[in-house]
């Protein structure tokens, strides 16, 4: 049997996993940064869905595993205190996204579209102004699972590590924040 959970980058330079049974949320974003960011690493096509949407599970880093390439690791943010977008700086393949800080663990993985393994799409989100043809879905449910998941991580005896960050909590690889210009050019539409 194959292992579902275990990714690879387009070039073949990075494998990744993510545990399997590791608990999350299986959901669909549709916000047009995630748009942005898939487009300005040149992956519309393996990331994105026909309508924009970029398939995610969220869960904790600690269930997140580099097994081959974790020297490619680079990441990007949109803006100054955006979003960590990690993705391989060999190919430009989208990983995963983090809060800026391991402070509060969490991982949204970045799946390709139709990606089996990670049980039902449970939310549809942000499809205002870029899907809105798009009912969204499972919002309210999204955000207090990964507010669950994060305050569980918190406690004593949680799980805190992270593959994105060192222990002193700096990220392991220094974040190319985008031009406004770099940015614009990227946005869809």
């Amino acid at each position: 049997m194959t292992d579902e959970r275990t990714h690879a980058c387009v070039c073949g330079k990075m494998r990744w996993r993510i545990a399997q049974k590791a608990p999350g949320t299986h959901l669909v974003c549709y916000c047009e940064d995630c748009q942005t960011a898939a487009r300005f690493l040149k992956h519309q096509i393996t990331r994105l869905d026909s309508d924009g949407g970029s398939e995610i599970f969220q869960t904790l880093p600690a269930h997140f595993e580099f097994l081959k390439g974790r020297e490619h690791l680079s990441v990007l943010r949109l803006a100054p205190k955006g979003l960590m977008r990690w993705h391989a700086g060999c190919c430009g393949t989208p990983i995963a996204n983090t809060l800026p800080t391991p402070t509060l663990p969490f991982v949204g993985a970045i799946l390709p579209p139709g990606t089996k393994g990670y049980g039902p799409i449970k939310a549809l989100v942000n499809t205002v102004g870029t899907a809105s043809h798009i009912k969204e879905t499972g919002v309210l449910a999204a955000h207090l699972s990964i507010i669950g998941r994060i305050l569980r991580a918190r406690l004593p005896g949680g799980q805190r590590t992270s593959p994105f960050f060192d222990t002193t909590g700096t990220p392991v690889a220094v974040p190319r924040v985008l031009s406004p210009q770099e940015r614009n050019i990227a946005r869809p539409g």
